[in-house]
């Protein structure tokens, strides 16, 4: 039986893998972890420098690691790698993805694998490398993102991005429920247009959403944070809208 009640945010002790920590949304989530004092594996396919240094800024401990989450032998290393370091691992949170805009009848087959393979199967390789360590353990927060898209059919976005975030939010819900009794709480963020690097050039405008703005990283890690946090310890297989009032529910 579950026993664990919610209380306040302290990730003193906590040890997190973020992928897609090098920019964006990943970034912001990894520096929020580590800020509420979580030691962090920052983990992208691109330089994590960055966030490595405003990590250690805060005086949380970091380390980067080079990963593509679609490469399952890459996956297991980076997690391999989290246990050698810090002995166990507490949360992941999968940030790492790909968005595009192409329209059913111009995407090629090589783009749609490409897009489910990062957004899905690269999710998928991340949750099952570190869910029987947390089941071990007795204990995890898994945080996935998700988007908008999955469930509204898309803002701008094309077909294959929204099947694979619609694919991310079921995920979500196995993972969930095969974790209740071992106190793995699983749950997915949904950002609805956020600015970041990724999406530069997208037609994204602040009257989009109800509240006038879209989102910031900062915006999405802070709900990830309450996610990945003893705070939400009665709250497991939902996936958060976080996204200015552009989709109540």
């Amino acid at each position: 039986m579950n026993t664990l009640k919610s209380g306040k945010i302290d990730l003193s002790g906590q040890v997190a893998i973020v992928t897609g920590a090098s920019r964006g949304i990943g970034k912001a989530v990894a520096i929020s972890l580590a800020r509420e004092g979580a030691e962090v594996i920052a983990s992208d396919i691109l330089p994590v420098d960055d966030t490595i240094e405003s990590i250690r800024t805060l005086g949380s401990k970091a380390i980067g690691v080079t990963c593509d989450i679609t490469n399952q032998e890459e996956v297991d290393n980076m997690v391999g790698l989290a246990e050698k370091e810090f002995g166990k691992i507490d949360i992941l949170v999968t940030c790492a993805g790909l968005c595009e805009r192409t329209s059913s009848d111009d995407i090629s087959h090589m783009e749609w694998d490409k897009v489910m393979d990062v957004n899905l199967k690269g999710t998928f390789l991340c949750c099952q490398a570190v869910y029987p360590k947390m089941k071990a353990n007795n204990y995890g927060k898994i945080v996935t993102i998700g988007s908008i898209a999955g469930k509204v059919g898309g803002v701008i976005s094309g077909p294959h991005y929204v099947a694979s975030k619609g694919g991310v939010h079921a995920m979500v819900k196995w993972f969930a429920k095969d974790g209740a009794t071992h106190n793995v709480f699983v749950n997915s963020v949904a950002p609805g247009p956020v600015y970041t690097d990724m999406t530069s050039g997208f037609p994204y405008s602040d009257s989009m959403a109800p509240l006038q703005r879209l989102g910031e990283p900062e915006d999405i890690a802070e709900a990830v944070l309450f996610l990945s946090s003893q705070a939400s310890n009665w709250i497991t297989g939902i996936t958060l809208d976080v996204n200015g009032g552009m989709l109540m529910s």
